[in-house]
């Protein structure tokens, strides 16, 4: 590779990185701490926030994942699981160490 791939798919993954630690963050406050508040608690309050930032910011975190996918050539199953990766708790953490051991 070029340095100015290397630079590019380095960027990218950078980018992929936060949007996965936001991303899970959000969606392990919402499963463990907002649903309850909202069934135990009947406040509907942090499920439309925390609900709305992550459905948002999940949009982000896919077209992260598609262009660092795009950038490493990857095959549609693997682009598909690190995507889909972002829908399960603690999942993204898990998908951006094991991508941070490969592409490190």
């Amino acid at each position: 590779m070029s340095s100015a791939t290397t630079a590019g798919v380095r960027n990218a993954f950078l980018r992929y990185r936060v949007m996965a630690f936001i991303t899970g963050t959000l969606l392990v406050l919402l499963v463990f701490v907002a649903i309850p508040i909202k069934y135990l608690g009947h406040n509907e309050g942090p499920v439309a926030v925390i609900g709305t930032a992550h459905g948002f910011l999940f949009m982000v975190y896919l077209l992260t994942a598609l262009d660092l996918g795009i950038r490493r050539r990857w095959p549609w199953l693997k682009l598909g699981l690190v995507m889909i990766a972002g829908t399960v708790p603690f999942a993204s953490f898990y998908a951006e160490h094991r991508l941070r051991r490969e592409i490190a």
